[in-house]
């Protein structure tokens, strides 16, 4: 059954009842430290945001208790101290991260909101304030925290734990592991040593640059303010979670393995997922035969490198992968060939390659004149994150854990997140302008394996 979409969330946002900011011993005791270099040197100000939604199933007075939870995450924070600072320009579009002593926000707030009817709804982005749950919202300067957390408690027991964290600074595979020994801590139980280390650009062995192979075509350098204009225009836009059937995914998944008649291409769940909402949305937007519809994965490779203390780096250490296409030779070519081109470029970005990508941001005079491709979204791309790799144990001992949500600022831009996957359901977030998403759940074809928005 198709929910309606009707946007009915009646919350007054409250001030938060409390707020601090939280420091560090290893903060504290550090001096300041070169931001982290490669990808993180072309990553915007932008935060990564998301909530987990706890449910207070065996009415526990002590449920969340906020003092308790600070001292925890201050405990976790103590091992991922560059949480704790601000970031310092430097020349060139280069940062460091300092001012320890300002430490990571941190906020309590109540609301009048009840949390069984933002459980009644999915955790729809219609019915929760999102807004008014996300505890940094956007970068607005120098003071700005690069981490934040607020804990919003609702009415008939339930609590909204919420994250940002600078993009800058760190990937979201770093973020989870932090969460990791977050909730570890919280249950009590212990971290391995080689777990209390983070590995930096300082530790690793130097980056080779690929010998022909020229990354100023994907990366090219313009001199400030003169990079191509975004072609999409700002329009209203809004997000729905469309809940995938996995039983029709499976057998979606066989009949387009079939249709190619090749073999030997191995095609996963994610990639023809991919495909299909690619389509769907090019038609939604009614797009030009020959306008951009490239699509753009984030690719990350840290569980490849032959450096098994890579999985410990703090940084980024993703790429963008754009698989390009016109909207007519996305249609043309059938979903086969749209997901074994996206696992073909999503293969090709190799440990070798990202590194040698690395060398070249390292060793660019001025960061700030490198375009990534992230901006061919403003030019018609559509950006694909898979999040499913953030399935992660939230589970702090207090009360049952019941959702996770990624938040992404409101644009036209048309962006697909695939969440963490669930035993018979697959959860994707489709943001798009408000006219395109309304013909996109109108689209029969495409919503005959949803099983509700």
């Amino acid at each position: 059954m198709i929910a309606s979409t009707t946007h009915i969330h009646i919350m007054v946002p409250l001030p938060p009842k409390h707020r601090s900011f939280i420091t560090v011993e290893q903060g504290l005791k550090s001096s300041n430290v070169p931001a982290p270099e490669g990808f993180s040197l072309v990553t915007s100000h932008i935060y990564i945001k998301f909530i987990v939604f706890y449910e207070n199933t065996r009415n526990d007075p002590h449920f969340m208790n906020p003092v308790w939870f600070k001292s925890k995450l201050a405990e976790a924070l103590n091992l991922h101290h560059p949480y704790t600072g601000r970031l310092i320009k430097k020349e060139n579009g280069r940062y460091e991260i300092g001012n320890f002593d300002k430490g990571a926000l941190f906020e309590v707030c109540d609301s009048a909101d009840d949390f069984q009817q933002w459980k009644k709804s999915n955790f729809s982005y219609n019915v929760v304030p999102y807004d008014d749950l996300i505890p940094i919202k956007e970068y607005v300067g120098r003071d700005s925290a690069l981490f934040g957390t607020r804990l919003t408690f609702t009415k008939n027991g339930g609590c909204a734990l919420a994250m940002s964290a600078h993009h800058k600074i760190a990937d979201g595979i770093c973020l989870t592991q932090m969460l990791d020994k977050f909730v570890r801590i919280c249950r009590g139980e212990g971290l391995d040593e080689d777990e209390i280390c983070i590995y930096t650009d300082k530790m690793r062995k130097p980056v080779k640059p690929l010998p022909n192979v020229d990354h100023s075509i994907l990366y090219p350098r313009y001199p400030i303010g003169e990079a191509p204009a975004p072609t999409i225009q700002p329009a209203p836009s809004k997000k729905l979670i469309f809940e995938f059937d996995k039983t029709a995914l499976n057998k979606l998944k066989k009949s387009v393995i079939e249709s190619g008649n090749e073999p030997d291409v191995k095609l996963t769940q994610f990639e023809v997922l991919t495909a299909l909402i690619h389509r769907a949305i090019i038609k939604a937007r009614r797009d030009q035969p020959d306008q951009l519809a490239d699509l753009l994965c984030i690719v990350s490779q840290r569980h490849f490198h032959p450096d098994e203390n890579m999985i410990n780096y703090f940084g980024n250490y993703i790429v963008p992968v754009p698989v390009p296409f016109t909207a007519k030779e996305a249609l043309d070519k059938g979903l086969f060939h749209v997901a074994k081109e996206l696992g073909k470029g999503i293969r090709s970005m190799t440990v070798p390659y990202m590194e040698s990508l690395e060398y070249y941001i390292n060793n660019c005079e001025n960061v700030e004149e490198i375009v990534s491709p992230v901006s061919r979204l403003g030019r018609g791309g559509i950006g694909i994150s898979d999040w499913s790799r953030f399935v992660n144990n939230y589970d702090i001992g207090h009360g049952q854990v019941l959702c996770l949500r990624s938040f992404v600022d409101t644009s036209p831009i048309p962006l697909i997140t695939v969440m963490p996957y669930k035993a018979d359901t697959v959860d994707v977030v489709i943001q798009l302008d408000n006219k395109s998403l309304k013909r996109l759940v109108q689209d029969r074809e495409f919503m005959a394996y949803v099983k509700s928005i």
